[in-house]
């Protein structure tokens, strides 16, 4: 997407009530969730800092939206979501970055609370994180794996009883100071992450074997998701080469499909199965609630097939988004086989139509 974006003021964010798959996101192997709790945290605009080659401010903040059981019990297998390029600032984002007094940072973090709230009801906890410092200066890969290192890096002092999260959580609705903890409730040893458009490269560079040094002690990889991606274009193989985590990929396929080189690169060696779903006619920015609410000519629809008339609505496709990741963290992260069917293309996924490709663990 392009660094020049024009945008319009988007205050409020769509939410997706009622999912079609909701009866799906329950049959899982984790506890049946009633409730569901969402709390931020933000460390400031200028928290992430990055080599020096990074162009000024050479910052990004580290902010976070969470969701999890409102009744935490046992520790819970951890999810992260990253969203890709988009505006940094409302109502104009040539600005620089943090944002100037009059301009608010665009909320592209809140564009997947329909996979958080969905997750955690299905037991898993879930923080989307917020990454415009590094959209403003159009990041690269590493800096957003980087990211994502730096988050988890906190998670695993907060689960330890300390570190800047510890008194940093804000109450979802008043943003005032909020009562949880977390302390032995995250299983960093289960960490599963997401990445939308160029954000899949930044957790599949993360989860690869050649940067798993990188990651905080005791974090592991167990489980890598890159949605509608334009594919790699600033990495070599040996960054995006996982062999013990498994690869999803949702391809969306009016949009881009070069992604299915996630797949590729890790095929016949990865020892964990790895799955490529293609959402037939997909649209590239309808997984994001504020990019698909947003006006402007790079959001909305932004398919490169306008005149087919077997396109999904945008709650289509967030219904299968949910229903896949819901059976592919699952699995991955506990183990559950009640997805099988639909992670093997045996069956449907629900939602908007597509199709699975199911890559056997190497031998």
């Amino acid at each position: 997407m392009a660094r020049k974006l024009v945008l319009g003021l988007v205050a409020t964010v769509m939410t997706v009530a009622g999912l079609a798959v909701a009866g799906y996101a329950h049959a899982g192997t984790g506890p049946k969730v009633s409730a569901v709790s969402v709390v931020e945290y933000n460390l400031g605009d200028t928290a992430f800092t990055d080599p020096p080659d990074w162009p000024a401010p050479n910052a990004a903040e580290v902010k976070g939206r969470v969701f999890y059981p409102s009744n935490l019990t046992g520790k819970l297998p951890l999810v992260v979501m990253l969203h890709g390029q988009a505006g940094w600032c409302l109502p104009d984002d040539d600005v620089g970055w943090p944002c100037p007094p009059g301009h608010q940072p665009f909320p592209s973090y809140r564009g997947y609370d329909y996979l958080g709230q969905a997750l955690a009801r299905q037991g898993f906890i879930v923080v989307s994180v917020s990454a415009n410092g590094i959209n403003e200066g159009v990041g690269t890969s590493q800096q957003r794996a980087r990211l994502i290192n730096w988050h988890l890096r906190y998670w695993q002092q907060l689960t330890n009883g300390g570190g800047p999260l510890a008194h940093a959580f804000t109450q979802d609705t008043t943003g005032r100071p909020a009562r949880v903890d977390f302390r032995g409730r995250v299983d960093l040893t289960r960490v599963g992450t997401l990445g939308h458009s160029v954000g899949s490269g930044g957790v599949m560079q993360q989860a690869s074997d050649k940067h798993s040094g990188e990651w905080p002690p005791g974090v592991r990889i167990r489980g890598v998701v890159a949605m509608a991606s334009p594919g790699f274009f600033e990495m070599e193989e040996g960054d995006l080469q996982v062999t013990r985590a498994s690869v999803g990929v949702i391809s969306a396929q009016c949009w881009h499909t070069d992604d299915r080189q996630y797949i590729d690169v890790v095929r016949g060696r990865n020892k964990q199965p790895d799955y490529l779903a293609t959402v037939i006619a997909g649209n590239h920015n309808f997984f994001n609630t504020v990019w698909t609410a947003a006006t402007g000519s790079v959001y909305g629809d932004d398919t490169n097939c306008p005149q087919n008339p077997n396109r999904p609505t945008a709650k289509a496709q967030q219904d299968f988004a949910v229903a896949f990741l819901t059976a592919f963290y699952d699995k991955t992260l506990r183990g559950g086989t009640r997805g099988d069917d639909y992670l093997s293309g045996r069956k449907a996924l629900p939602g908007a139509p597509s199709t699975i490709e199911y890559v056997p663990a190497a031998g």
